[in-house]
């Protein structure tokens, strides 16, 4: 089965990243090589026993990287959501009688669009039991930033400009912004916290080589994209947390940002996105937050 023709609408009609592009090619892939094995070579073929066989086929696969059997629910849905993709892209483009036979498939396995930060403590959990110096400052910068992976693995160390400025008390103190390229290769501005800016400043300090990448890897290169991710979840086992990956720190990103009460259309570009349909399934409002709103408009309304 071919899905270059799909891929190539991804990259030029949707504009996605060569990274979103790549992932959904290795998901195509492996459903490829699994209707290969069992000789179907036509998308007619596929109906919903081929895809529940398909299903059963992830949930007995050794997954060796987290020592067990299956792969995750989430890793399952990901996967069958480029599927799907695929078969309404042949729906639109060339067949517009076939049936996508992903359609009416159980709710389990649906893409989960609700906000998923990490909860306050585990965060302080993390941060506090780090101990390496370089993934203290890691984690810290997506957490203060709010950037995507890919977007972090860009950062060279003259990426972030220091400036030095005085709160509402006249009480000076140092800032940190920069500028990366994200989705769409739209190149947008992020800004750090003073006490991420502490940490990140400390981090550089301890640098003795002249390589630029902010990141580097045991063997002084960039560090990947993989290895930080695997960073945070080895961090996570070791301290006796619940897995996290890097893209909930994004939501937790712009769930504090949300509950402080930051002007959405100033989150929206924040976060990178082309619309605040899109900023809202990243954030959570908490109860707190939703009572002093309640009560500041009911006091509107009493004057």
């Amino acid at each position: 089965m071919e899905f270059g023709e799909f891929l190539a609408h991804l990259r030029t009609s949707k504009n996605y990243s060569a990274r979103t592009v790549s992932a959904y090619r290795n998901d195509l892939d492996l459903f490829g090589r699994f209707l290969s094995e069992r000789g179907i070579r036509r998308v007619t073929q596929v109906d919903h026993v081929v895809i529940n066989d398909y299903i059963a086929h992830m949930q007995e696969k050794n997954n060796p990287r987290f020592g067990r059997q299956g792969l995750s629910d989430a890793t399952i849905a990901r996967r069958l959501a480029s599927i799907s993709s695929f078969f309404e892209f042949i729906r639109a483009t060339s067949n517009p009688r076939f049936r996508n036979p992903l359609s009416g498939l159980s709710r389990r396995w649906r893409k989960n669009t609700d906000p998923k930060p990490v909860e306050d403590l585990t965060l302080d959990k993390l941060l506090m039991g780090i101990s390496n110096l370089r993934d203290r400052t890691l984690i810290s910068l997506f957490l203060a930033t709010g950037l995507r992976v890919a977007e972090m693995h860009q950062l060279d160390r003259a990426t972030v400009l220091f400036e030095l400025s005085a709160n509402a008390n006249e009480r000076e103190h140092i800032t940190g912004s920069g500028e990366v390229t994200g989705k769409g290769g739209k190149l947008r501005k992020f800004f750090v916290d003073d006490q991420t800016i502490l940490t990140y400043a400390e981090y550089l300090a301890s640098r003795t080589d002249d390589n630029p990448a902010l990141f580097l890897s045991e063997r002084k290169q960039r560090m990947s994209i993989r290895a930080m991710q695997y960073t945070l979840a080895a961090w996570c086992k070791r301290l006796g947390l619940p897995h996290i990956n890097v893209h909930r720190l994004r939501h937790s990103y712009a769930t504090t940002l949300a509950n402080a009460q930051i002007n959405s259309m100033v989150l929206k570009d924040l976060m990178g996105h082309s619309s605040f349909s899109t900023t809202q399934r990243y954030f959570k409002l908490s109860d707190t937050t939703l009572a002093r709103g309640y009560h500041s408009a009911m006091e509107y309304l009493r004057q």
